[in-house]
């Protein structure tokens, strides 16, 4: 499939009182099939957030960590009801296969339901499928054997699970629990094996996708390494920092995560984490209500997660 041409938004430049407003404003003149292209200089899981609440099923997200503080975002205006082989060519890993192969491929589509909390599969659990979030957020994390938790990332809608055990026959390499209600699209993994053998874009597909998981983790494993538990935490809510000035709200979901949660994320416990939103309380980073997060001065989170302010806790 070809698509066309990208209008082009630099948004590092843009300031961030109005970033998310001058987004919007281009993303609206979109007509459906036609892609904004934006470039940032960090991972723009908030910028998703945002739009997930702002412009929920208008578009389709394709992320890509370059290097070196380069990330490319592309935005498609989508049709908000694509079914079928539509849905389908909107997941990025798709996005060059050929229109015969997705429209075979959205013939053995199948779709399943979770309430929050549920379990899709477990680690090392051989699930005989490649699966795409159709609506909801998907958590994937891993277990230690003395019972904790680590939250390893997060998928939204057109976002890929499993890819690991439909390539190598191996089972899940991680647990993925529904975080809210989600609907999830399944594909045999024997039918996405034949039609990478015979579509070459396909396959180049998902080996950007996976080439993208590699640098995913990478990121976490440095961060593991070498960041201090304060910086993990504001790391991982920046994600729920709109792009404005001063103290505002927070993004939906930041205040159901309890500090086990954010602990889970953060790669710590919840003892540490605790300590660590206090921190960022009494500096008037974030404010907190009975514990949870409730608003986010995301200037302020910034110099925490980049280590500008912010000895060890």
């Amino acid at each position: 499939m070809n698509r066309p041409a990208a209008i082009t938004l630099d948004a590092r430049s843009l300031p961030a009182a109005t970033k998310t407003d001058q987004i919007l404003e281009a993303f609206d003149k979109l007509t459906v099939g036609a892609i904004l292209e934006i470039s940032e200089e960090n991972e723009p899981r908030a910028l998703r957030n945002e739009l997930m609440q702002l412009r929920a099923g208008k578009f389709s997200w394709d992320s890509r960590n370059l290097g070196t503080g380069r990330w490319l975002i592309r935005l498609e205006r989508i049709d908000e009801n694509a079914e079928g082989e539509k849905f389908l060519a909107h997941v990025p890993a798709f996005a060059a296969a050929k229109s015969t192969t997705v429209k075979e491929l959205g013939g053995q589509m199948s779709e399943r339901s979770y309430r929050a909390g549920e379990t899709i599969y477990d680690e090392g659990e051989l699930w005989p499928y490649l699966g795409v979030v159709k609506t909801g957020k998907v958590i994937l994390t891993l277990l230690s054997p003395d019972g904790k938790t680590h939250t390893i990332g997060e998928r939204l809608t057109h976002d890929t699970l499993n890819e690991s055990g439909v390539f190598d026959n191996g089972g899940a390499t991680t647990r993925a629990e529904a975080l809210t209600d989600v609907t999830i699209v399944t594909l045999p993994s024997e039918s996405v094996m034949h039609a990478c053998r015979n579509d070459a874009e396909l396959a180049v597909g998902f080996l950007i996708a996976s080439s993208q998981a590699r640098r995913r983790s990478i990121d976490t494993i440095a961060d593991l390494a070498f960041a201090h538990v304060l910086q993990r935490v504001a790391k991982f809510l920046l994600g729920y920092a709109r792009t404005s000035v001063g103290m505002t709200k927070g993004l939906p979901g930041v205040e159901n995560l309890s500090q086990a949660q954010i602990a889970a994320a953060a790669g710590t416990v919840r003892d540490m984490a605790a300590r660590a939103l206090l921190r960022l309380k009494n500096a008037n980073a974030v404010e907190l209500d009975r514990g949870r997060v409730r608003a986010i001065d995301r200037a302020r989170l910034e110099a925490f997660a980049h280590n500008v302010q912010a000895p060890p806790v």
